[in-house]
């Protein structure tokens, strides 16, 4: 049986194509940002400690945002964006998305479990000292979808800054082929975005608290992940 071709292996081989891919998924992210205001309905719906937490003032405190990889198009919704510091993988898929990230007015940090760890959480906790909040996909890089890694709790014990649940659904979708199964919603759709109830971790979690709170943080994700898909009348 024929082996099929993947994309990877003809950009491996024509490596000016990858750079033709990473160009135009910048000029997209640069030029489609007003195009992605103008054009999608939001509605939010805030858990009670969410909706004290995101109070609208100047003064407020430092967060990190815990989404699902497959969710990241959410972000697009948050402001401000330049508040936001997303943590990136390092990889060249990572690359794509990290400048058109920056093509949207985000802060980046670049790191991962298997490439990078320190760097990356040297960054973050550097964007928390300047008032930023950081953005965790919560999966990722590679899942398995919809399970919590640690290294959100850990940063959060560093940072001593509250863990917020964020989760969108669009009515009207493309479910991406991908291990994320990556929700990009069909152009004017509305979504509902799901801020779930805050989650801190004390200073000094021992591994087993911070495990407790890993399995805590993942129900009140699938909480919000229920929610939001089940928000609409016809199922998505």
């Amino acid at each position: 049986m024929a082996r099929l071709f993947k994309s990877r292996e003809l950009l491996s081989r024509f490596p000016w194509l990858d750079t033709v891919r990473m160009n135009f998924l910048e000029w997209v992210c640069n030029d489609g940002l007003a195009f992605w205001d103008r054009s999608y309905r939001i509605i939010k719906i805030f858990a009670p400690g969410a909706a004290v937490l995101l109070q609208e003032n100047a003064d407020r405190k430092p967060l990190i945002w815990s989404i699902y990889h497959g969710r990241m198009v959410g972000t697009l919704g948050l402001r401000p964006r330049k508040r936001l510091t997303i943590l990136i993988s390092p990889s060249r898929d990572g690359e794509m998305i990290a400048r058109g990230a920056k093509g949207m007015g985000f802060s980046i940090a670049r790191g991962s479990s298997k490439q990078g760890a320190v760097r990356g959480a040297l960054e973050l906790i550097d964007a928390v000292k300047d008032g930023q909040d950081l953005v965790f996909m919560v999966d990722g890089p590679r899942g398995p979808k919809f399970t919590v890694k640690s290294g959100v709790i850990r940063m959060a014990e560093m940072t001593q800054v509250p863990i917020l649940p964020f989760v969108c659904s669009a009515r009207s979708t493309w479910w991406m082929p991908s291990w994320d199964n990556f929700m990009a919603p069909w152009w004017s759709t509305p979504i509902v975005y799901i801020f779930g109830e805050p989650l801190h971790v004390p200073k000094g979690a021992d591994d087993a608290e911070q495990e407790e709170l890993r399995v805590e943080l993942e129900k009140r994700m699938e909480h919000c992940r229920q929610l939001a898909d089940k928000f609409w009348p016809v199922s998505i």
